[in-house]
């Protein structure tokens, strides 16, 4: 189970519908390691700023500005968007390398057909996860605890 803390910044009302947007505040790992300072990613860590990711989500009960909550992800779900996110661009990619390598030895064609491919497999994926997992589904997937 993934868990991430984040604060509500807005309720907003569509439709009749009501969502929050949620501020979530990504830290390096590298800064809280005991090695940090003789390692050049720490060092790197060290100056780069904490980074800012706001979501939407529907409005549960109870919800209200500047509340911290917690977002808890089923690790099922990582999974599957991660293997349509990564493994169907990825079997695109290889089996349009493999097929054109067969077909013809025009090493340019070979390159230009699998990079083809591999944004095909993006958009594919793209569209798919918006099939798998619409907005309104992320109350099942997300709960605040």
């Amino acid at each position: 189970m993934l868990k991430e803390t984040g604060r509500i910044i807005e309720i907003t009302e569509v439709n009749g519908e009501k969502s929050v947007i949620v501020e979530c505040i990504s830290k390096s790992a590298c800064k809280s390691c005991s090695s940090n300072d003789n390692c050049g990613v720490g060092i790197v860590a060290k100056g780069a700023s904490d980074k800012s990711h706001k979501i939407s989500m529907p409005y549960k009960e109870g919800m209200e500005v500047n509340n911290q909550i917690e977002l808890l992800v089923d690790n099922k779900d990582i999974v599957q968007s991660s293997l349509v996110v990564y493994i169907i661009p990825l079997i695109l990619f290889v089996a349009t390398c493999i097929t054109t390598n067969l077909l013809t030895d025009n090493e340019p064609l070979i390159i230009i057909s699998s990079l083809f491919a591999l944004l095909l497999g993006s958009v594919i994926a793209k569209l798919l996860s918006t099939i798998l997992y619409p907005a309104n589904s992320l109350n099942k997937m997300i709960s605040t605890k």
